[in-house]
């Protein structure tokens, strides 16, 4: 981990120096999330369920598993609040501590988006966050899920060891 150095930025400084590294992150994720989504032909599977409790996304078709990915919850949405997976103790300890990695990037780049555990959310925010894990923990791709019954609950998640099961 990188010792926090005083990088004498003015706070608009900041926010130019964030909104750059974000924009930059969010094409790489349209182009990585595309390329994996036609490799495992994410769109062909007529169900998919994630765990937290194996930290899996698993898509099936007629009961049987057909593509399987490990994942790390990067954070979730409730009514329009953004939670990073870093702070939730509800969410796998692997999550967490994977997380930390981004919570600690943001505290080295005094990027306060990255290190606010809790953040207004909207439609967007979600996969910026997403977007900016996977860069910085080299995952496969990034994925929404639906959280609950209500609308606009969500939990984020990258993708790593993404497999067809035979």
């Amino acid at each position: 981990m990188t010792e926090h150095t005083d990088r004498h930025l003015c706070d608009a400084c900041l926010e130019r120096e964030y909104e750059t590294y974000r924009h930059a992150r969010v094409h790489e994720a349209i182009d990585r999330n595309k390329e994996w989504t036609e490799r495992f032909r994410i769109a062909s599977w007529p169900r998919w369920d994630y765990s937290l409790e194996s930290s899996t996304l698993t898509f099936s078709e007629n009961g049987q598993p057909r593509v399987i990915a490990d994942i790390v919850v990067t954070g979730s949405v409730h009514s329009n609040k953004w939670e990073w997976s870093w702070g939730n103790p509800h969410m796998p300890s692997e999550s967490r501590d994977r997380m930390s990695a981004v919570r600690d990037f943001g505290e080295e780049k005094e990027w306060a988006p990255l290190t606010t555990l809790f953040l207004e959310s909207n439609e967007y925010l979600g996969w910026e966050f997403t977007a900016i894990a996977a860069h910085l923990l080299g995952a496969d791709a990034g994925y929404r899920c639906p959280d609950s019954d209500a609308p606009g609950n969500f939990v984020y998640v990258v993708t790593f060891n993404t497999r067809f099961v035979q």
